[in-house]
């Protein structure tokens, strides 16, 4: 049979009026999807009965479903990812139109590519011939773009303006939205962008917003879910048949997650009460639980789909209801770790307090011991050096059990941060000993210095001669960012590489440290996170701790919490959250106190882990030779 031009234009013409296929995003996820082995923990043929929950998520997603807009509020370790990109495959193979995915940034939608699509299109025989290999830009598949019969997957980060606009869309996936940048490039927020894209496919459009929860008020996706139908996963009761959704409980509550723990606190058995009958419900009972669930709507009326699911739903063989209250414990007095176990456990939107204390209180808990001496709890010494035009802040405190700290100086250091007579008295202030009330001396084991603002290229310098006990570091003023990340190299060689031992900037979340150093400052009982101040430190110190609260902003229409400062100086707050995050680079969350505590002896020597080594230059001071300014 002889094809021509026409043949092909008509044959393409009709099938513009072809239905779309009856079969749900499900159905040919159990028939054709396969999960790869390099990002998949069950891989293999993919079987939606392990997460029946997602099904009915699924199936919104299909052409034969009326609904148009879909958000899901989602913990981790729940295969809400797998569903997406079944989503995307369905849409290759079955129902092909202009998809685009939308990440926080350019490179997790690189990384989302290279890990999950790739690996995943060539085990997929039903796509194969549809998707060319990714060998040249002409082959129409490369790493942000992957064309097939009757579409395009267009792959984009939040952060760039250009992926947002002009493309007409038809399929709408935004992953974690509570990660996008309020603004792009002036153009306005990310998620208004994407969806405009949409408009001229009419009532033929899907969108879907996913995110894990971030802070309340803040949070797009909470702000997406209360807008919707607010659906939660109903699961029956095996013993009477009740239908509930499973939740944490709490303390004192005669439902949900419960566990016992032997006499040395360790957690020996978990189980899950129900609301109605009380009886006891062990995990095993749980899959065939999953498999009877069913969504129910909290407001029908409304509809926007929305759905929640937290961890506790985690199939079996995944996250554990153990692993979860073990998570608990361990984050329940820390602010920071306690953020991320509601966020990304239970699925829920942290609640930050931005209260802030009065600095005539915290000056009223001074305790008897003088500055420049570590009390008996302290065990590991950190400091944190604020730079500014004419001097340096510098605050060393000492660290214990469960981060309970004590202030052991704090000061400034007059002169020009340009010139090095001032960095030498800071190296004289690290480098000497301080004596510790069991006899013994503690040495200054971890310090950070703001490169941020003054003088950047001196404290590249001095971090430089000081490595590794010594970094720059570099505040983010941004929600949810950890109190330290992973750092960058600023010393390159002119083709672009990295000079060995050359220096590095850490990345600080500032906002976050102050939010955890504020919780902190309510604590006046001591034990873990309490912070204690000495005897004899003057008023000044405790205003410029105080001298910030938390506050909500709109920006373009959208609500973001930002620090602000109240008064004239806050050197001592930043001179605080830089010497935090020292010490978490120390490793004090991980640090067996137990063993440095047992070489606290006079006739022990101090551990050697925390002794900085001899070659060392501020490690030359013995008690004798101290600087008679100290």
């Amino acid at each position: 049979m002889k094809i021509d031009a026409a043949t092909i234009y008509f044959d393409s013409f009709n099938a513009g009026f072809r239905p779309d296929p009856e079969l749900t995003v499900t159905e040919w996820a159990d028939e054709y999807r396969y999960l790869p082995k390099r990002s998949s923990s069950e891989p293999g043929k993919y079987r939606s009965a392990r997460v029946p929950y997602l099904r009915e998520i699924m199936d919104c997603l299909s052409p034969t479903s009326p609904v148009q807009e879909i958000c899901f509020v989602k913990a981790t370790q729940i295969g809400a990812t797998e569903a997406v990109n079944n989503w995307i495959f369905f849409s290759m193979d079955v129902a092909p139109g202009p998809f685009l995915c939308v990440f926080p940034s350019l490179e997790l939608a690189r990384d989302h590519s290279r890990q999950k699509l790739q690996t995943s299109i060539d085990l997929i025989p039903n796509l194969k011939g549809k998707i060319r290999e990714p060998r040249s830009r002409e082959s129409g598949n490369t790493l942000m773009a992957k064309e097939y019969p009757g579409g395009i997957l267009f792959l984009a980060g939040s952060n760039s303006g250009a992926g947002l606009r002009s493309k007409s869309i038809r399929y709408l996936a935004l992953d974690d939205v509570d990660g996008y940048d309020a603004d792009v490039a002036g153009e306005g927020d990310p998620v208004e962008l994407a969806k405009r894209r949409t408009d001229t496919f009419g009532n033929r459009k899907k969108i879907l917003e996913i995110s894990t929860p971030t802070t309340k008020g803040i949070s797009r996706i909470e702000k997406s879910f209360l807008e919707s139908d607010q659906r939660y996963y109903e699961l029956p009761c095996p013993f009477c048949g009740h239908y509930q959704k499973l939740e944490w409980g709490g303390k004192g509550a005669d439902f949900g997650l419960k566990f016992d723990r032997d006499k040395d606190g360790k957690v020996i058995d978990t189980y899950y009460e129900c609301r109605a009958c009380h009886e006891r419900i062990d995990e095993h009972h749980k899959t065939d639980m999953l498999e009877c669930g069913r969504w129910v709507p909290t407001y029908p009326e409304k509809a926007k789909r929305g759905y929640h699911l937290s961890s506790l739903y985690s199939p079996l063989g995944w996250v554990s209801w153990q692993q979860i209250v073990k998570e608990w414990l361990e984050s329940k007095d820390h602010k920071a770790l306690l953020k991320t176990f509601v966020n990304t456990r239970l699925g829920e939107v942290f609640e930050e307090d931005g209260e802030r204390p009065e600095w005539s209180m915290l000056q009223g808990r001074a305790e008897p011991y003088k500055m420049l001496t570590v009390p008996a709890g302290g065990m590991i010494l950190t400091a944190g050096i604020d730079v500014q035009d004419n001097r340096l802040a510098v605050v060393i405190r000492a660290w214990g059990r469960g981060e309970e700290s004590w202030l052991i100086y704090w000061g400034e250091i007059y002169g020009d941060p340009g010139q090095p007579q001032v960095w030498e008295e800071l190296d004289m202030l690290l480098g000497r000993p301080f004596p510790h009330a069991k006899e013994r001396d503690l040495h200054v084991v971890s310090t950070a210095v703001d490169s941020g603002g003054h003088h950047t290229n001196d404290v590249y310098s001095f971090a430089r001669r000081k490595a590794p006990h010594v970094i720059a570091i570099k505040g983010a003023n941004q929600s949810g960012k950890p109190i330290i990340g992973h750092p960058s190299h600023v010393d390159l060689t002119w083709q672009g590489k990295t000079i060995e031992n050359g220096a590095q900037v850490w990345p600080i979340g500032t906002d976050t440290a102050k939010s955890l150093i504020y919780s902190r400052l309510k604590i006046a009982t001591p034990g873990p996170g309490c912070y204690h101040f000495p005897i004899g430190i003057g008023e000044d110190y405790f205003i410029q701790l105080t001298a910030e609260k938390l506050i909500t902003r709109f920006v373009k229409g959208f609500p973001k919490m930002e620090w602000v400062k109240t008064g004239p100086r806050n050197e001592a707050l930043d001179c605080e959250v830089y010497c935090l995050a020292a010490a978490y680079r120390a490793g004090i969350v991980h640090v067996d106190f137990d063993a440095i505590e047992k070489t606290a002896n006079p006739e022990t020597a101090p551990a050697p882990s925390m002794q900085p080594p001899p070659s060392q230059r501020w490690q030359c001071f013995r008690r004798e030779e101290r600087p008679e300014r100290w």
